[in-house]
């Protein structure tokens, strides 16, 4: 019987307190939010609704005020959520780990402090110089979220941003062809009597079958064009016979381009771009939308700038639309995807005592890492700005 007691008083049986089990590495780790310099980007990484999660776990998190209001977020909500509000961007970038969505700038690179981890997109068109060269000189680690794979080998980011890009782009597309944008007026899925708007789309993969789901749901004519001959079965599979598929023989694209009204963009395993030449004998007022344009662009007559910004032009008399990422337009449910993916990632880097041996023991998250120990780990950013370039494998052990 005594030793079923635990603790005896004079009152009586006194109930001890059940221990709670706390992660005591969570409690060194913090993670910075910044606002988006880049004004037209309005997605934000983390909801109120994860950073509640975080700051349970006992993760600090600083967020700039005003930060979520692009996605409708008051800083009230992420202080009820447990994060830290502040005026000052400083104090924002000397956190552990900053999170935004464009790459890092001088001015932001300068305010981090030395050994911290940065995640943004990769968009190396975009990246810059002097901003890589301050990051290294401070031995900063920096990764792009969008080369984060998973066990399968699927880059969980950047399949989730091609498909929302892919469905923004036939909204977006619906609207330019309306009159009130200046359009030539045509509805997307047209009348009886009258036939629906012709969409073709370059590229199967994520992005093109989602334009093609939107496309095709707005009642619109579609035909799909990739070398790429499983993609297009999977298409077909998916899509049924409502759907026209080919590879991009040059006859067969020809005749659709000029009788498209709408042409969307989006990559092919092949890097095709589609020349000049083609794009002068489509019928005029048709519009040509470029989801390729952070990485080069897939239209020879798409303005891909230094810098991410709107580019809305005419050119031949085809209306171009060029948008360094179309999912901003819809940036609250871009935001919440973003958010539901780096919410396990946060919490297992917090686990691991750190993203030293996170980027260890997770090859996928590693593969994503292009800045680590003043050294450039990929090819793409060494190449673009003449460093030289390291194998991460051949000095990981001593990270």
């Amino acid at each position: 019987m005594k030793d079923r007691i635990l603790h005896m008083t004079q009152e009586g049986l006194c109930p001890q307190e059940q221990l709670c089990e706390i992660c005591k590495n969570a409690e060194s780790l913090c993670i910075g939010l910044p606002k988006e310099g880049y004004k037209k980007e309005k997605r934000f990484p983390l909801t109120p609704e994860a950073v509640a999660i975080l700051t349970k776990a006992g993760i600090h998190v600083i967020i700039e005020s005003q930060a979520g209001i692009s996605i409708n977020y008051s800083d009230l909500l992420y202080a009820e959520s447990g994060a830290e509000i502040t005026d000052e961007k400083a104090m924002v970038f000397q956190a552990d780990i900053i999170l935004k969505i464009t790459p890092i700038t001088v001015e932001e690179a300068n305010l981090i402090k030395p050994g911290a981890t940065v995640v943004s997109l990769f968009q190396p068109q975009y990246q810059n110089g002097e901003a890589i060269q301050v990051l290294l000189q401070k031995r900063i680690v920096a990764m792009a979220f969008d080369e984060i794979t998973d066990e399968e080998n699927h880059r969980i980011f950047a399949d989730i941003l091609d498909e929302i890009d892919g469905r923004a782009a036939m909204v977006t597309a619906s609207y330019l062809l309306s009159n009130s944008s200046g359009g030539k007026g045509i509805l997307m899925g047209g009348i009886p009597g009258i036939a629906p708007a012709e969409v073709v789309i370059l590229g199967a993969g994520l992005a093109g079958r989602a334009a093609a789901i939107s496309a095709l749901g707005q009642g619109a004519m579609v035909r799909l064009f990739d070398n790429n001959v499983p993609r297009l079965r999977n298409a077909s599979d998916l899509l049924g016979t409502h759907i026209f598929t080919s590879t991009l023989h040059p006859k067969v694209l020809k005749h659709a381009l000029e009788a498209a009204d709408v042409v969307i963009g989006t990559s092919c395993d092949t890097q095709f771009i589609l020349p000049e030449e083609e794009i002068k004998k489509m019928k005029k007022g048709a519009l040509l939308i470029d989801l390729c344009i952070g990485k080069g662009g897939c239209f020879e007559t798409s303005n891909c700038p230094n810098s991410p910004q709107d580019k809305i032009f005419e050119k031949f008399e085809i209306l171009h639309y060029c948008l360094s990422s179309i999912g901003s337009s819809v940036a609250r449910t871009a935001s919440m995807a973003l958010s539901n993916l780096f919410l396990p990632i946060l919490l297992d880097i917090a686990d691991k005592n750190g993203i030293a041996n996170k980027i260890k023991t997770d090859p996928g998250f590693r593969r994503a890492i292009y800045l680590l120990n003043g050294k450039v780990v990929n090819r793409e950013i060494a190449q673009r700005f003449n460093l030289p370039f390291c194998d991460i494998a051949l000095f990981i052990a001593i990270f």
